[in-house]
């Protein structure tokens, strides 16, 4: 299979269930924050190594401030467009943190990574089936 396929079928699969993520929040940034994985959930999940986890943290650390700060661009946006230009930069910063994580990771490591990435998507997909049906 082409990589560069691969890469960007997953690229866009992230970006979805980003796009998901965010549109299927409640008013509180919690449960967006919830589903960004801790590093001690990645360490374990991954088998990091110590070095590898050392360039890891900060790069989640600095994914939880985007996200903060997605949520709050998308709730302070008034309009459809509005919405879609944060959710487009949200897609961008997304695709450019999956692709740091995948760049500290091993091949095998970056395997099991997008299955993760994919399992996290699909719980956010049924969370915003679930929102859709109650609301």
């Amino acid at each position: 299979m082409n990589y560069a396929r691969t890469r960007f079928g997953i690229a866009s699969a992230t970006g979805l269930w980003l796009c998901s993520l965010l549109l299927s929040m409640p008013a509180s940034p919690a449960p967006m924050l919830d589903s960004l994985p801790t590093i001690d959930v990645l360490r374990n999940r991954l088998e990091l190594t110590p070095q590898q986890e050392a360039q890891l943290a900060p790069l989640f650390d600095q994914r939880v401030s985007e996200l903060r700060e997605t949520r709050q661009l998308l709730e302070q946006a008034s309009t459809r467009q509005q919405k879609r230009d944060v959710l487009r930069e949200a897609k961008k910063a997304g695709d450019a943190f999956n692709a740091q994580v995948e760049s500290v990771l091993s091949p095998s490591q970056q395997h099991e990574w997008r299955e993760f990435v994919s399992e996290l998507k699909d719980k956010a997909r049924e969370r915003a089936e679930q929102k859709r049906e109650a609301g």
